[in-house]
């Protein structure tokens, strides 16, 4: 069985507050190539050749195919549009920059309640 770190999901708060989960997975990346070859595209572009500099709207478009990768196993009713997720976007463009930066090159997050070999 796989851990659940090798989806590489990513939590995001919205306006709301309300938080979703985005990822950039290849095994999800392959099931979605097949369901919604549209999201994927979006995702391939920019993990591929990173975020056009003229296109505010890439980081969005990344952001919610990343957002209906992770959730592919949700009835599709459930899930949000683009101009619905958009609407509920936060409304800081720089976080949403960072978000997407993380995804495309993950920083290693270190577990702080694991003690160093210096204190072992």
């Amino acid at each position: 069985m796989r851990s659940k770190d090798v989806f590489n999901f990513q939590e995001y708060e919205m306006a709301d507050g309300e938080f979703v989960t985005m990822s950039t997975a290849p095994i999800l990346l392959l099931s979605l190539r097949n369901k919604n070859k549209k999201a994927y595209e979006k995702i391939s572009k920019v993990l591929v050749k990173g975020v056009n500099e003229k296109d505010v709207m890439e980081v969005y478009e990344f952001m919610h195919s990343a957002y209906l990768n992770a959730n592919q196993d949700e009835e599709e009713e459930n899930l949000m549009t683009f101009t619905e997720f958009i609407e509920n976007a936060n409304p800081d463009y720089m976080k949403n920059v960072n978000v997407v930066q993380e995804m495309i090159s993950p920083s290693k997050k270190q577990d702080s309640e694991q003690p160093s070999e210096e204190q072992q």
